[in-house]
C-alpha cells in the first residue's frame, strides 16, 4: 500500500499535542510541545512550534515530507480565514510541505469532531480559553470565543483571574482576605501585591500563568469553599448562556451537547453535572451531555478532511482513528 501519512494537530495556548497516522501500517505517533496559539505566541513562534511538532511525528513514524498527505491544524487564537491563511503559509515556509497539504482552522471545529466525528452537534471547550460551537444539516454556528481580553467565559484563564483579584483585594486591604485568597496566596509565597504582578507581568505566558490558577480554585470549590463556589458557578453561568444561545440558533429541540478542554476534562463529573443542571434550567429540556471519543489531535484530522471535501480518504482514516486514538 503507497505511504501515505495524515497529521493532525491541536495547537492550544497551554501546550501542542500532534498525531501522526501511517495510513499503511494504521500505526499512530503522538508528540507534544509547548504553546502554539498565534494569538498569545505571535504568528511566527506558533509556526515554527508546529512545524517542530510535524517534523517529531514523522521521524517517530520513520518517514519524511514528501509521505505527507494532509496537515491539519486546529489552534486557537484564529480569528477569521486571512488570519489562518497567514499561519498555513508560514507553516508551509517553515517546514517544507506544500501549502496545498495545509489546513488551518479554529481548534474547536477539531473539538466539535473529537467529540461527535461525523454526526452533528453542540460542543463548549472550557481550557485555557472558551468557546461554543455547533453543526446541524450541514451548518455551522460559533459563540463566544473572544479570548482572555474580551470574554473566556467559564475558562481556566478566567477562574484564575478572578481568584487573582482576590488575592491583590486582600494584600491591598480593599476587603476582608478570603479563605481562597489565602489559600492562593500561601501556596504560590505572594506576600505583597508585587509579588502577584511580577507573577503575572513577567512571565513568559501570561494568560497560562493566570489560567494555571484553576486547578487550585476547581479544587477549592470541590472542598467547599465559598468564594470559590462564587466565582466557578457565575464563569459556568455565562459560558451555559453561549451553549444555549448555540442551541437557540440551530434549533434543534433535543440537540447533543458535548464538553472538552483541560478545565472540563480535568473536572468532567463535577462539571459535567453542573453544565446539565443549569443548561435545563436555562432552556426547560432535558440535556445529554456525550462525551470526546478521540483526541483532538486526532480530530483535527477529521475536520481537516471534512472541510477538504474529502470523503474518501476520510472513510479510510476514520476506523484507524478511531482505533489508535480513544480518549
Amino acid at each position: 500500500m503507497e505511504r501515505l501519512v495524515l497529521v493532525g494537530v491541536d495547537s492550544g495556548a497551554t501546550k501542542t499535542e500532534a498525531v501522526g497516522i501511517d495510513m499503511a501500517s494504521q500505526v499512530c505517533v503522538f508528540t507534544t510541545e509547548s504553546s502554539s496559539n498565534p494569538s498569545v505566541v505571535g504568528i511566527e513562534k506558533a509556526s515554527t512550534v508546529i512545524a517542530r511538532a510535524v517534523e517529531k511525528v514523522l521521524a517517530g513514524l520513520g518517514y519524511g515530507r514528501s509521505t505527507l498527505y494532509l496537515v491539519a491544524v486546529g489552534t486557537a487564537g484564529v480569528v477569521n480565514k486571512s488570519y489562518a491563511d497567514v499561519l498555513r503559509k508560514r507553516l508551509s515556509e517553515l517546514s517544507g510541505i506544500s501549502v496545498d497539504r495545509v489546513v488551518v482552522f479554529e481548534d474547536v471545529v477539531a473539538a466539535h469532531a473529537s467529540v461527535f466525528l461525523l454526526s452533528d452537534g453542540v460542543i463548549g471547550i472550557l481550557g485555557t480559553g472558551s468557546c461554543v460551537y455547533g453543526e446541524f444539516a450541514g451548518h455551522s454556528v460559533r459563540v463566544g470565543g473572544w479570548g482572555h481580553l474580551l470574554g473566556d467565559e467559564g475558562s481556566g484563564y478566567r477562574l484564575g483571574l478572578k481568584s487573582l483579584r482576590e488575592v491583590l483585594e486582600c494584600l491591598d486591604g480593599l476587603k476582608e482576605c478570603s479563605s481562597l485568597a489565602i489559600l492562593i496566596a500561601r501556596s504560590m509565597g505572594f506576600s505583597s501585591a508585587s509579588d502577584v504582578l511580577s507573577y503575572v507581568y513577567y512571565s513568559e505566558n501570561p494568560k497560562t500563568a493566570v489560567a494555571s490558577l484553576a486547578t487550585m480554585v476547581m479544587k477549592a470549590y470541590r472542598d467547599g469553599d465559598n468564594t470559590a463556589a462564587r466565582i466557578v458557578e457565575s464563569e459556568i453561568d455565562e459560558f451555559v448562556k453561549q451553549v444555549a444561545a448555540v442551541i437557540r440558533k440551530i434549533g434543534v429541540s433535543s440537540p447533543k451537547v458535548g464538553f472538552t478542554g483541560s478545565v472540563y476534562m480535568e473536572n468532567r463529573e463535577l462539571l459535567r453535572h453542573l453544565l446539565k443542571k443549569k443548561l435545563e434550567e436555562l432552556l426547560g429540556i432535558d440535556i445529554e451531555i456525550f462525551e470526546q471519543k478521540v483526541r483532538a489531535s486526532c480530530g483535527a484530522i477529521i475536520a481537516g478532511l471534512k472541510l477538504k471535501n474529502d470523503s474518501t480518504m476520510l472513510a479510510r482514516a476514520l476506523n484507524t482513528i478511531e482505533k489508535c486514538c480513544l480518549c
